[in-house]
């Protein structure tokens, strides 16, 4: 049954909350039961995979959730939109090292023909996604992105870059009050204090409130400049209010990203990117100072 499926979801996802699961060790480790890639390489393949599950987690099953809850989608529309956007992903993950992945996204799509409700399709989607997205996450932390110091922009370009910020008092932020929340580092023994963006963005700040408290793994921004983020233990598809472009945000901004991986972003130094994002919170200024080492 769907809850069954569920129920079998929410079991591995809580698994993994702080243990690498066994797929992404085989992967990382080239001991995927099947041996895929070319030469013997698999590289390749842990590459792929790792873009694959991504977009997957992120850019296919969270907005098939965001089409499921509205209510101008019928259940069996949303069941023939997943066979039209799932399989492509979840049978290749299948043969590149994720056979319970692919598994369960072939039992949800037969479970969707059986005209379910839609609070039974939008249960299982979001189950799914929190499943994916988690992969994804220890997927991110242990994928070698220090092979990035063999492809570095030359000097010049850099400095001659423009500026990130380019107008603070019409772009930035300003959280004045809000719901108090504690951030830990424990393996640093760092603690900060934050306060949550509830009256610009009340229904967001709600589902994370609903979540805490939580321990999850956190890792360092690839393309965000000097951002940290968290893949955090809940799906929000909550409306959003108040957005700021990231590269004007503050030290101790707290930002959201329902739409890559239901991110949990600290900031804590300068980033050229301009795109915008959900604004969450903001670290209280006498503790961002600390944030430099946590980076």
């Amino acid at each position: 049954t769907l809850k069954e499926f569920v129920a079998e979801l929410k079991a591995l996802t809580d698994g993994m909350m702080t243990v690498e699961p066994k797929e992404i060790a085989d992967l990382r480790l080239g001991e995927m039961e099947i041996p895929a890639g070319s030469y013997g390489q698999y590289f390749g393949t842990w590459d792929i995979a790792h873009g694959m599950l991504r977009d997957y987690s992120m850019y296919t099953l969270y907005p098939l959730v965001v089409l499921a809850e509205d209510p101008e989608f019928q259940p069996r529309q949303i069941s023939k939109i997943v066979d039209a956007l799932d399989q492509a992903y979840s049978n290749y993950l299948r043969y590149s090292g994720f056979p319970k992945m692919g598994a369960l996204a072939l039992e949800l799509r037969a479970h969707l023909k059986d005209n379910p409700s839609r609070e039974e399709v939008v249960t299982a989607l979001r189950a799914l996604t929190e499943y994916t997205n988690k992969l994804q996450a220890w997927s991110f932390h242990y994928f070698p992105w220090g092979l990035g110091k063999y492809f570095q922009y030359p000097a010049e370009r850099l400095q001659a870059a423009p500026p990130p910020v380019a107008d603070l008092g019409a772009t930035r932020a300003h959280i004045r009050s809000g719901q108090r929340i504690r951030i830990t580092w424990k393996p640093l023994n760092i603690t900060v204090n934050a306060t949550l963006a509830t009256k610009e963005n009340p229904e967001l700040c709600a589902d994370l409130a609903a979540a805490l408290p939580f321990t999850t793994i956190q890792d360092h921004a690839v393309v965000t400049g000097e951002s940290m983020y968290a893949w955090s233990p809940f799906v929000s598809t909550a409306p959003i209010r108040l957005r700021e472009r990231i590269c004007d945000a503050p030290i101790g901004r707290i930002r959201f990203s329902q739409s890559t991986g239901q991110k949990f972003i600290v900031q804590y130094g300068p980033t050229t990117e301009d795109l915008s994002q959900p604004v969450l919170g903001e670290i209280d200024e006498a503790d961002a100072a600390k944030l430099a080492e946590v980076g």
